[in-house]
């Protein structure tokens, strides 16, 4: 996930504004929900190779709300967006997968 992130900073320019489509997951860090952000929630994910910051618009909240509040591990479609030298993804699906931080205690025993 971060590791897309970083190579991904290494493509565009300082300046530059561009769309790629991705698909992250990891552990759910940060939740944000600022009064001034007119509803928009920022997540913060982190996996082993480190962060990606997720921007999630109030209509996609309202869709996938109880994902977005009570997730421990989200995975993310969306779009990457850059923007003076700043990498986030914009999401557009979120998925609670969870479950899979259980089946990893399972393996573990």
């Amino acid at each position: 996930m971060a590791k897309a992130t970083k190579c991904l900073s290494r493509i565009f320019s300082k300046s530059s504004f561009t769309w790629y489509n991705c698909c992250v997951a990891g552990l759910v860090i940060l939740r944000q929900r600022p009064g001034t952000a007119k509803g928009v929630i920022f997540l913060t994910l982190e996996d082993e190779t480190g962060t990606v910051n997720i921007v999630i618009w109030r209509t996609l909240y309202e869709k996938f709300r109880r994902a977005i509040i009570s997730g421990r591990l989200l995975k993310i479609k969306g779009r990457v967006q850059s923007e003076n030298s700043v990498i986030h993804v914009i999401a557009e699906h979120v998925e609670d997968i969870s479950y899979m931080l259980d089946e990893l205690q399972k393996i573990n025993m």
